[in-house]
């Protein structure tokens, strides 16, 4: 995916776009993220430096995608790579996901989840993962009507094939 090229988004407003996050997020996605840590278990202190880090790499593997609606960000993934050794298979989680309160409600979530499907499809992942421990009910019901399952009542994430 080039980082100027928004993905395209199938059921989505032509107002919305997903795209790459780019160095001219990084304000709002640092509000974003700030406010999302308070509902997570995620203890990484990401500061401006790093996400712009995160951002400028040239083989990212963290990749943030930004929901913008009229100019205005308003939702991002953080998709963090990774691989199941035993199976050999290539794997992506989606690590953050989140929509601006006001925002909710209208599909940007589920653009955003296609988005990463999309992105993991392209780096040739097998799965999409997103953990669920600590989740709200309302975002464990938001994974299941995006298409990802829970494997077992005990597993801590959700999986959809990719």
């Amino acid at each position: 995916m080039s980082r100027q090229t928004p993905l395209a988004v199938k059921g989505a407003t032509p107002a919305l776009t997903i795209r790459a996050a780019e160095g001219r997020d990084v304000p709002r996605l640092m509000d974003m993220i700030n406010d999302l840590k308070p509902l997570t278990e995620d203890r990484l202190n990401l500061d401006e430096a790093s996400v712009i880090d995160l951002i400028h790499a040239p083989k990212p593997w963290v990749r943030l995608l930004v929901a913008e609606q009229d100019g205005e960000l308003i939702g991002y993934a953080a998709l963090v790579g990774g691989l199941q050794l035993s199976a050999q298979d290539r794997a992506m989680e989606m690590h953050h996901i989140y929509v601006e309160p006001a925002h909710r409600g209208q599909g940007i979530g589920r653009a955003l989840s296609d988005a990463a499907m999309t992105t993991a499809r392209m780096l040739g992942c097998e799965t999409l993962t997103v953990a669920i421990s600590r989740t709200s009910a309302m975002a464990k019901a938001a994974y299941r009507a995006f298409g990802f399952e829970r494997p077992s009542l005990r597993a801590p994430r959700y999986v959809m094939p990719v």
